[in-house]
């Protein structure tokens, strides 16, 4: 997409002006801010929406494991500037990211933490098994991509995210 590309270094600052505003200082206690205190943002996977050197939207991935096992990565923070919300920038940048994802098959899993209405249009569905996470979390809102179908989540085990 013309309008989709690489996140650059320089454009944290716009990025986290934009986060401020969207989801306030709040967001920082999140448990996706938990995992970045240990886990870096993946730059091979972490694009913004810019329309005249104007970021509109970001999205971010960092690597993380299921179960000490399988190899994923955490979405988010997905986030769009307030005053362009529902006019599909995020979501071209959640089906451009996860196609590209998809595509390198690096990864056994996409996981992210949200509401399931927005995210099961991308295949995200509920993790129905007991989850340990870092950080406070509603597990209700635990999502989860499988990009490798030979991945057995076991219903008699606590599924670990690490």
């Amino acid at each position: 997409m013309k309008n989709i590309r690489l996140t650059k270094k320089i454009d944290y600052k716009q990025i986290n002006s934009i986060l401020d505003e969207a989801f306030g200082p709040g967001r920082l206690a999140k448990s996706v801010y938990r995992y970045r205190e240990y886990r870096s943002l993946l730059d091979s996977f972490s694009y913004v929406y810019e329309v005249k050197k104007n970021i509109l939207a970001s999205i971010s991935y960092c690597e993380i494991s299921l179960n000490y096992l399988h190899k994923g990565l955490l979405l988010g923070p997905l986030v769009v500037k307030p005053e362009y919300k529902g006019k599909g920038f995020g979501v071209s940048l959640v089906e451009y990211s996860i196609n590209k994802i998809k595509n390198s098959k690096l990864y056994d899993f996409i996981i992210l933490i949200g509401e399931l209405e927005y995210y099961q249009r991308f295949e995200f569905k509920k993790i129905k098994h007991k989850v340990k996470f870092i950080g406070p979390v509603n597990s209700e809102k635990i999502l989860i991509l499988q990009l490798n179908k030979k991945i057995k989540i076991s219903n008699d085990h606590i599924v670990h995210f690490s």
